[in-house]
């Protein structure tokens, strides 16, 4: 019979069903032998069947039969399974093990008992054996266990981590098995407080520098500093006091005044610390301008012309007027003056004498300044030239060549001729351009070195000098500066940082001073006062191409220059770029707030949030905030067009009212203007409005009532010729209406007319038609009704003709002339109302 190992359970409550059993197989038949003395009956045993619950066995089903007898003594009995393949088993007791609750500890507490309990207790006279084992354990553990095959376990000198004993029991024909955890927790740490530490603790600066830094990222924790909180404890008097939360505070904009700041950090345990920096911000100051005329001149005839220069004079703002002008002593002197309201005066037609000339040097505030030269004019009077060779040079090598200067060399009238030989000194050296005033040795040795200089005037009049060169061994070299510039960046990028740091010197000790062109973008910061620092830190770039140049000296103040540059390149999607201006305070829009905005954001354009790229958060004045984003199209896909997205975003929010997002849009565009003003006119790039050519104006009842984007849409011809129509039909249209009431209104009144038949005396009197041909009619009256010409009564008249009484029916005042009237007029008036 083979007994395989059962496999450890995870829990109590698993550990029978991962019992193995004990198998016979191929057919065979365990027969269990019983005492002799005694049959037992079917009434005395009970069968109890066990199912393994083991489900991905393929093998054959297996039925286990437990036999319990009522006797103390076992039959011999014989039980088996009559399947395909005959499995046999016999059953063990199972015990209920438990090792107790899991432990928790804390060094310097390093010691542990667990206790295991057993159900049910063994019988008298028996004992359960106990086996503890190790199952899991931390990396690097240690420690000790004592009771190993006891009850009681005790555990000492354990190191941080988990454990997780096992407890097996053993018995006559029982077995069980409990599990239980140790955990063992470092000991807590005591918190230290930040020490809160600014740079510099006070500086000092005068305008027109309006801007410093104040750096406080050297704050300390036994942790980490998770905080820090700059707040303005005392200064001038402005609209917005400085607050920022950032390592190191940026101040710009200042005002004349002392400012107080405070700096107060927080680490990760909530424990604060707080110290203070004070600024003192100086007035700029404006001094007297300084005039410098030159030195005195000394010509002689026939030369009689020279040039003065007072480009040397000075002031603390670099703008000067000027203006030269002769002393009032030397007024009667003749001479030409050019450029005197400039820093070079031309002087020419110049006499023998005595000349001052006086430089009025005025400045931006209108402050003076002024200096006075003298040129003396000598009578002419040739004399030998002076030939000046220039001082005595002393080379270190490597350097093997420098210059022969005799440019100071002077005569009254002319030189004419330079020659430079040499006189002594190691041979095999070669001077270039012999002949000239200025000329260049190389090939030098060690040794020193005699040159001699012969200047001759136009009336070969000679005049020598000589000029020692002496050259020693290599003692010291200057530095070399080496930078390693930035490659190019394309923004939203805005920092970026040019490496001096592999400039050397023979010495090893060099300073470095980092210098921008004049030809770069005046934007950009430089960080952290980096322009004296081996690395220059720079921030806040825009789009062009800064170069800087780096001056490495060393301690003798021998110096080396060389250059680096950082090109900043426009940004890629910049014209997919889309500008939410909200009305709210920049600082007063948290984090939270913005992912909430930004989730809103994707909900109106139907992205996920994910795909909305913030690129900029700033103020776009005092109570806005400018948010400028961009919608990704997707992963190896070009973000979405920024003008579609503006357009649809801004059709959204008015549909929703502008009340879905938590603070209110004032304004929805692309970064830079597209609009294309309906090819009409120009895009307005600062009010984002279309600035339409002339003859043409804006779709007003689109931009009010449609889409919102403004336009160029009518010409203004059409538009006035339109109004024009528009007008006339209104008026037409009101005239007719009236036309109308008034025509009813006349039918109206004739309906409601009553006649009365005249009296024969008054006959006569209104009788206003020719005779007739016929028998008058016995009625006559100026208005007659359908019923007097139906009537028959006259007295044998003939009727009256359609002809007729459609001509009686006329108006008949109109054959009457202005003043003309029956002379009861206004008698039979009233008679015929």
């Amino acid at each position: 019979m083979v007994n395989p190992t059962p496999t450890a359970p995870s829990t109590i409550t698993l550990q029978t069903a991962q019992k193995n059993i004990n198998l016979l197989t191929n057919g065979s038949s365990f027969i269990a032998p019983a005492s002799s003395q005694h049959n037992s009956t079917a009434d005395d045993t009970v069968y109890t069947p066990v199912s393994s619950n083991s489900g991905d066995v393929t093998s054959p089903t297996v039925t286990v039969v437990e036999i319990i007898t009522t006797s103390t003594q076992l039959p011999y009995c014989h039980f088996g399974i009559i399947s395909d393949p005959m499995l046999f088993s016999t059953a063990m007791r199972e015990l209920v093990v438990s090792a107790g609750k899991s432990v928790e500890v804390t060094l310097p507490r390093n010691e542990v008992e667990l206790n295991a309990f057993v159900v049910p207790t063994p019988p008298p006279g028996t004992t359960y054996a106990f086996d503890w084992r190790l199952i899991t354990h931390p990396k690097d553990y240690s420690g000790e266990m004592e009771g190993k095959h006891s009850k009681t376990l005790k555990l000492s000198k354990l190191t941080v981590g988990l454990y997780e004993f096992e407890v097996t029991v053993d018995g006559d024909g029982a077995h069980g098995e409990g599990y239980v955890n140790v955990t063992v927790k470092p000991e807590p740490r005591v918190n230290k407080p930040p020490v809160a530490v600014v740079s510099p603790k006070f500086q000092e600066i005068s305008l027109p520098t309006s801007s410093t830094v104040i750096d406080g990222s050297q704050s300390t924790d036994d942790d980490k500093v998770v905080a820090w909180h700059w707040e303005e404890i005392k200064g001038p008097l402005r609209e917005e006091k400085v607050s920022a939360d950032t390592p190191v505070l940026t101040l710009n904009s200042l005002v004349p005044g002392n400012y107080t700041f405070s700096l107060t950090v927080t680490d990760s345990d909530g424990a604060t610390n707080s110290t203070q920096a004070t600024l003192s911000v100086n007035k700029a100051k404006d001094y007297r301008p300084v005039a410098n005329a030159g030195p005195n001149q000394v010509i002689q005839l026939p030369r009689n012309s020279i040039t003065l220069y007072g480009n040397q004079s000075t002031d603390d703002h670099d703008s000067l007027s000027y203006e030269w002008s002769l002393s009032p002593e030397s007024k009667d002197k003749v001479v030409e003056m050019q450029g005197v309201r400039t820093p070079i005066l031309q002087l020419s037609a110049m006499q023998e004498g005595d000349y001052t000339f006086q430089l009025t040097v005025t400045d931006s505030a209108g402050q003076q300044d002024t200096a006075q030269v003298t040129v003396i004019v000598q009578p002419e009077n040739n004399k030998p030239p002076v030939a000046d060779a220039g001082p005595e040079k002393e080379l270190t090598l490597p350097i093997d060549r420098t210059t022969l200067d005799g440019s100071k060399s002077s005569d009254d009238q002319k030189i004419a001729i330079y020659h430079w030989e040499q006189t002594s000194g190691p041979a095999d050296v070669k001077i270039e351009n012999a002949d000239s005033a200025v000329a260049t040795v190389t090939g030098l040795k060690v040794g020193r070195y005699e040159f001699t200089l012969t200047v001759t005037d136009e009336r070969k009049l000679h005049g020598t000098d000589t000029v020692t060169v002496i050259v020693r061994e290599e003692v010291d070299q200057p530095p070399e500066a080496h930078v390693v510039s930035s490659p190019p960046i394309s923004l939203p990028v805005r920092t970026a940082i040019l490496d001096g740091s592999r400039s050397f010197d023979d010495k090893g000790v060099i300073s470095y001073l980092w210098t921008r062109d004049d030809s770069s973008p005046a934007a950009g910061d430089v960080l952290n006062s980096s322009d004296h620092q081996a690395v220059l830190f720079l921030g806040n770039l825009v789009e062009g191409k800064y170069s800087f140049t780096l001056t490495v000296t060393d301690s003798k103040g021998q110096s080396n220059s060389n250059r680096g540059t950082v090109e900043v390149k426009s940004d890629t999607w910049e014209r997919d770029l889309v500008e939410l201006v909200l009305e709210v305070s920049v600082s007063q829009l948290s984090h939270r707030q913005r992912d909430m905005l930004l989730r809103q954001v994707g909900v109106l354009l139907g992205v996920l949030d994910s795909d909305i790229i913030v690129r900029d958060i700033s103020a776009f004045n005092e109570h806005s905030t400018r948010l400028v984003f961009l919608v990704s199209g997707g992963p190896g896909r070009p973000p979405l067009s920024g003008r579609s997205v503006a357009l649809g975003l801004r059709n959204k929010l008015r549909k929703e009212k502008n009340d879905f997002l938590i603070y209110k849009a004032r304004r929805v565009d692309t970064v830079i203007c597209q609009l294309n003003c309906s090819g009409h006119g120009e895009c307005d790039s600062f009010t984002r409005r279309c600035v339409c050519h002339p003859f043409w104006m804006e779709n007003f009842i689109r931009a009010q009532l449609g889409d919102a984007e403004s336009n160029c849409e009518w010409s203004v011809l059409y538009v006035t010729i339109a109004s024009f129509m528009i007008v006339v039909a209104i008026a037409t249209v009101i005239w007719g209406m009236v036309c109308c009431c008034k025509r009813r209104k006349s039918k109206v009144r004739r309906s409601k007319s009553r006649y009365k038949i005249l009296e024969a005396d008054e006959q006569d009197s209104l009788e206003l038609q020719p005779p007739r041909p016929v028998p008058a009619p016995t009625s006559s009256a100026l208005m007659h009704s359908d019923s007097d010409l139906d009537s028959d009564d006259g007295q044998g008249g003939v009727p009256w003709t359609e002809q007729e009484r459609g001509h009686l029916l006329r108006p008949q005042n109109g054959s009457l002339r202005n003043g003309q009237g029956p002379v009861r007029g206004k008698k039979q008036r009233e008679e015929l109302l």
